[in-house]
């Protein structure tokens, strides 16, 4: 849509249909846009139509015009939150664009704008405007704006403003946790110090957020201080504080010593930490084969798919643990078993694979197979089919005991995984399985047992010339 007239132009962003607008507004380009048509997209954040709001919005991030961050700031005190959200998302994607706007906004003494101003600037992170925040911060009385100022001058990372910050520390409890996280994003030597001396004197909350901060504010004495926290910190506390230690480790090339103190802390953090939490509590240390930490890890099997790749690099590095926990955890019928067992199949590869050593009696053995066989007519078909791959690499000759039961599975996917294993083992003990599949029902799989027949048979036809 090519319109010369720019009076024709802001016409139809004002009056036209929102096809006609939406139409319009994608065809707009930068040399275009005057200042007068730069007002009236502007205003279409506010458009009724939801279709015209995101073409206006596309345009302005966009183009970037320099008029844009000014007319868009209008709406930051505006009555409907959606539209003052919006107008603060457009001044954050417009960046160091929208500072000058936002610190010149008249706010008329309007706490909860100057608020949102405050924090608009500090996810902007724009070091321009560093010292304005500051100045707001020095002179303000309202909590809410104080805290605001805080957060924002650490997101900044402004260090000018650590000083202030100490003092802000003891004026009010209710700032501490945010003067400590904003400490901890700046960084400085001045600030660990203050924060590690004030930290046996803090509240719990404190504390919590003076641990979080240590990670990338720390040292290698801050380090070897956290570890002398393991005894005392308990409970929720223990997230944070294996958090740091694992930043620490890797800025500081240091290793945690495995011992019951981390123990009990690795404990907490699989059991009760997020996924991010359990990963960094299995990471802490190098290696491991302690059984209560094997076993925890096991039961998180099937959360997390990274969480999982975690845990099984563990596991391969402590094989003969899997071997002895397996039939337990079957018998157990564990909610993971799938994933379990799956696990299993992986590392018996990988034994085989690396010639891997593994300490296993034949009668621990044999109690394996006893609880994979009892899978085989499992009601879920996954289950059936590792445990027929398992039951396979663990001991042919048993797999051949439970061939009736196998071969009859009723997943057509199953019976065709039999084929392709037996396909590759010399010798003639699974021969009838194979011609009894030449009449399945399935076209696929008779298929298959066709070629397998003909495969074993050329298979078998080298082996007498030989």
């Amino acid at each position: 849509m090519k319109i010369d007239d720019e009076f024709k132009k802001i016409e139809i962003l004002k009056k036209g249909d929102a096809e006609a607008k939406i139409e319009f507004l994608n065809s707009l380009t930068y040399e275009e846009l005057s200042e007068k048509l730069c007002e009236a997209v502007a205003e279409l954040i506010n458009d009724d139509d939801k279709g015209v709001r995101n073409s206006a919005v596309s345009l302005i991030i966009r183009n970037r015009h320099p008029k844009f961050p000014e007319l868009v700031a209008r709406f930051i005190n505006y009555n409907d939150l959606s539209v003052r959200n919006l107008a603060g998302e457009i001044l954050i994607e417009l960046g160091s664009l929208s500072v000058e706007p936002l610190i010149i906004y008249h706010h008329q003494d309007d706490k909860d704008t100057l608020k949102f101003i405050i924090d608009l600037l500090g996810a902007i992170k724009e070091p321009r405007s560093s010292l304005f925040i500051l100045g707001i911060l020095s002179s303000s009385e309202n909590d809410n704006v104080i805290l605001a100022c805080l957060e924002a001058l650490g997101n900044i990372r402004f260090d000018g403003a650590v000083d202030v910050m100490m003092l802000f520390y003891d004026r009010n409890d209710l700032y501490k946790p945010t003067v400590v996280e904003a400490l901890g994003k700046i960084g400085s030597k001045i600030a660990l110090d203050f924060l590690v001396e004030r930290f046996p004197n803090a509240d719990e909350l404190t504390r919590y957020a003076i641990i979080e901060s240590l990670g990338s504010l720390g040292d290698m004495n801050t380090f070897f201080f956290l570890l002398e926290q393991m005894s005392e910190i308990k409970g929720p506390m223990v997230l944070p504080l294996i958090s740091s230690l694992a930043a620490l480790k890797e800025k500081c090339c240091l290793d945690i010593p495995f011992d019951d103190r981390t123990k009990n802390i690795l404990l907490y953090a699989i059991a009760e930490g997020s996924p991010e939490h359990k990963k960094i509590a299995f990471n802490l240390v190098e290696t491991f084969d302690d059984k209560e930490i094997l076993s925890a890890s096991l039961k998180l099997l099937g959360e997390d798919i990274e969480l999982d790749e975690v845990i099984q690099s563990k596991i391969l590095k402590n094989t003969d643990f899997i071997y002895f926990d397996i039939a337990r955890l079957i018998n157990r019928n564990v909610p993971n078993l799938k994933n379990i067992l799956e696990l299993f199949r992986v590392t018996i590869n990988h034994i085989k694979e690396f010639n891997v050593p593994v300490g296993v009696s034949v009668m621990e053995i044999r109690n394996i197979v006893h609880a994979i066989s009892g899978l085989l007519e499992h009601h879920d078909e996954e289950i059936r089919k590792t445990a027929m791959e398992i039951l396979f690499e663990l001991d042919k000759e048993s797999a051949l005991l439970f061939i009736d039961v196998i071969s009859g599975d009723e997943n057509n996917w199953n019976r065709l995984r039999l084929l392709e294993i037996i396909e590759n083992i010399p010798g003639s003990a699974f021969d009838s399985v194979i011609l009894k599949f030449l009449d399945d029902s399935d076209e696929m799989i008779r298929e298959k047992a066709a070629q397998t027949v003909r495969i074993k048979k050329i298979s078998h036809s080298s082996t007498n010339v030989n």
